[in-house]
């Protein structure tokens, strides 16, 4: 009888298929002594189909409070999203373009996923500003919150209570961009109202100072710009504000691409709106565009540059034809410029440069270029009203598209941010 075993004088030849012959036969024998409660074809069919988690991919967007709204692909797990994406659809081109998300946007999933997000109600135990708190149930917050609202309408009357004004998540029901829009405010709507606000934290002097010159604080909508031939803008950076693939930056390149447009950019700050792609950038003291306007004024009136037919037949108080006739002597906008008015100031170039440190003849150069290129995109952003007197900056820049007449037309503007549409409240 042969047997298997070997004596040190019987050498024997390995080969590849002998290798592996023992090599799955020794395996087979260790796999067998951890399954035997299980047939072994059952046992290694359960070791190699691992059991997954089915994911699900939800549609929703970014509530940044740019106002972009970029489209989100939620993946989700187990009830919990592991992985946010941006929008792939569409060819990516011009009119069908995928409104990619920033990292403010993809990133919104540690937001959602944070450990000190609330996801319950907590009701304050220690002192106030002693960060002492409980968990409750929902019941017993809505109940706490119906009793002290009931209080205080009967004690106080509808007047003290206030929805306080937010805009951090514009996504939310009870923080919305505008708290007239939020559902408390229905609801309080309901129970006999509650004490509203005026303005908000971003655009207060610009939205009640832009209806005086307009009757309204409107611009051009963002995709008009790729029909101009000059973006000049004031404090206004929506590669940071509005870094989207919603936001302005899409439709600034595509108007360099498609109508090489120039572009200006008159801030302080080196922004990342200008980051390379302006055409020039013109530092400015802060709080001091009124004055450059001024002196752009001065040499578009004094070298003839102004749109005399469009102030002639939509602007009142321009000059002494359109003055109303209770106004006083000199009091229109021309004389003001020239130093014809109350103050006797001419507003010179000379004069703004050591307002705005912006050199006399930097300031005549832009001025020729606004006065000779149409149309002209002149738009502000909500920085340089954010000030003492803020209002007047906001219409000071207003006069430049009302002085070429870019006011109403495709590539134009209003001198307002673009695509804005908010109405003085």
């Amino acid at each position: 009888m042969k047997t298997n075993s070997l004596s040190p004088q019987e050498p024997v030849a390995i080969s590849r298929r002998n290798l592996l012959k023992g090599g799955t036969a020794a395996g087979g024998l260790l796999l067998a002594s951890h399954v035997i409660p299980l047939p072994f074809r059952q046992a290694h069919a359960e070791s190699t189909v691992p059991v997954v988690a089915q994911d699900n991919v939800v549609w929703s967007m970014c509530s940044v409070n740019c106002g972009s709204r970029c489209a989100l692909r939620m993946h989700v797990r187990d009830d919990e999203v592991y992985w946010v994406e941006t929008d792939h659809t569409g060819d990516d081109q011009y009119g069908d373009h995928q409104v990619r998300a920033c990292l403010r946007g993809r990133s919104i999933r540690r937001r959602m996923n944070h450990p000190d997000r609330l996801n319950y109600p907590m009701k304050r135990v220690g002192k106030r500003g002693e960060g002492k708190f409980q968990r409750i149930s929902w019941d017993e917050a809505l109940d706490t919150l119906s009793a002290n609202l009931k209080r205080i309408v009967k004690d106080y009357g509808n007047e003290a209570v206030y929805i306080h004004y937010s805009s951090g998540i514009t996504g939310g029901n009870f923080c919305r961009s505008s708290p007239s829009g939020s559902l408390v405010t229905r609801l309080m709507n309901c129970y006999g109202g509650s004490l509203g606000q005026y303005g908000t934290y971003s655009t207060v002097q610009i939205a009640a100072a832009m209806p005086y010159t307009y009757g309204s604080n409107e611009g051009n909508s963002t995709s008009d710009i790729v029909n101009t031939k000059l973006v000049v803008m004031f404090g206004n950076n929506p590669a940071e504000t509005r870094m989207s693939g919603a936001g302005i930056t899409y439709h600034l390149e595509q108007a360099r691409e498609r109508s090489q447009a120039r572009m200006i950019v008159i801030d302080p700050r080196y922004t990342d709106t200008a980051a390379g792609r302006e055409d020039e950038w013109i530092p400015i003291r802060p709080g001091t565009d009124a004055a450059l306007v001024n002196a752009i004024a001065w040499v578009l009136i004094t070298e003839n540059l102004v749109d005399q037919a469009f102030l002639d037949t939509y602007c009142i108080g321009y000059d002494e034809k359109t003055l109303p006739a209770d106004a006083p002597a000199n009091g229109h906008y021309k004389a003001y410029i020239l130093g014809d008015g109350d103050d006797g100031i001419a507003k010179t170039p000379a004069w703004a440069e050591k307002i705005t440190t912006i050199p006399r003849d930097r300031i005549i150069k832009l001025a020729r270029e606004i006065g000779s290129t149409k149309p002209a995109y002149i738009c502000q952003g909500w920085g340089p009203q954010r000030q003492a007197n803020g209002e007047q900056t906001s219409r000071a820049i207003a006069m430049l598209p009302i002085l070429t007449g870019n006011v109403g037309i495709n590539g134009g503007n209003s001198g307002a941010r673009e695509s804005t549409y908010t109405i003085s409240i």
